[in-house]
């Protein structure tokens, strides 16, 4: 016992601290495809554009209001067009991947890159716009790009096979888990063995500054709707409509909404999500979440 008891207090201590968050400035990338083009590899989507759209706008609104010097960068594929902050404009994987290291980021500001469109087995972004133009964004490829600027990152992936993002890029996973189609462990409520683990290997986890969220494991797909028939429910990805309302977008009304003095952060979000996302839908899409010591604050609504 006197071995277990420090290592329980270490986990304590893991998962009750937040990073401090100076005034900075908060980046927002969106990644959304429909694959609707007739050149297109990939079979179409109905709902991507839909999603980005809903983010952003509520992203925006939360950026705001918490009084952020905000930048938003929207790629989007719909209808066969293709634009970048909705001027008509052909872009690729070298246009993503360069977007991210130009940034010019400082240590204070938080990027928050969203996808919502197809991901292949080896969890890789599907980007084709065009028969010669296939274009995949791998999970190493992406985390490198962050990796090379500074500041807090936030990735926030809809796609099938996403959780491959957190297993293979050096960083540990923590979510739920079915055996069986049976829930064997809730999430951050099972994080105490994954904590001590991370006590035990003397807090190593691997890009500590990055914090993943996947709509599905490794193995999984992530569907483009949702079936329960819930307002707006057909208009979005199965995983975004739950990170909307957790965000606190008004599905009702199907516009952003802002509730005011409420801090969102990582865990938070993963929370909200589970919460709102049917537990027939989790068995089949199971969201995953980067386990880190450290919780990330992404919105402080004052206003």
């Amino acid at each position: 016992m006197r071995r277990v008891l420090p290592i329980l207090i270490a986990a304590g201590l893991l998962f009750s601290c937040r990073p401090s968050v100076p005034a900075g400035r908060t980046v927002i990338i969106s990644v959304a495809l429909d694959y609707s083009s007739p050149d297109d590899g990939a079979s179409t989507l109905h709902n991507p554009p839909n999603d980005a759209r809903a983010f952003m706008a509520e992203t925006e609104l939360l950026a705001s209001a918490s009084g952020e010097r905000y930048d938003m960068i929207g790629f989007l594929s719909e209808n066969g067009i293709w634009s970048v902050n909705g001027s008509r404009r052909a872009w690729g994987k070298p246009d993503v991947l360069s977007a991210i290291r130009t940034l010019g980021t400082g240590d204070d500001d938080l990027i928050i890159f969203y996808y919502s469109g197809h991901g292949s087995t080896d969890g890789s972004l599907v980007i084709d716009n065009g028969p010669d133009t296939k274009e995949h964004i791998a999970p190493d490829e992406l985390i490198a790009a962050l990796s090379s600027i500074r500041g807090k990152k936030c990735v926030i992936l809809d796609s099938c096979h996403s959780g491959i993002f957190i297993q293979d890029t050096g960083i540990m996973a923590d979510g739920e888990r079915f055996d069986d189609g049976r829930l064997v462990s809730e999430g951050f409520a099972s994080a105490l063995s994954p904590s001590l683990r991370i006590s035990l290997s003397s807090g190593v986890i691997g890009n500590e500054d990055i914090w993943i969220l996947s709509a599905a494991t490794a193995d999984q797909l992530s569907y483009d709707s949702g079936s329960e028939g819930l307002p707006s429910q057909d208009r979005y990805g199965a995983f975004t409509y739950s990170l909307l309302i957790s965000l606190g977008y008004d599905m009702e009304e199907d516009v952003p909404r802002l509730i005011r003095g409420r801090e969102v952060t990582f865990l938070d979000l993963y929370d909200g999500i589970r919460d709102s996302m049917s537990e027939e839908m989790r068995r089949i899409q199971t969201p995953q979440i980067t386990l880190s010591p450290l919780d990330l604050v992404l919105f402080s609504p004052t206003r």
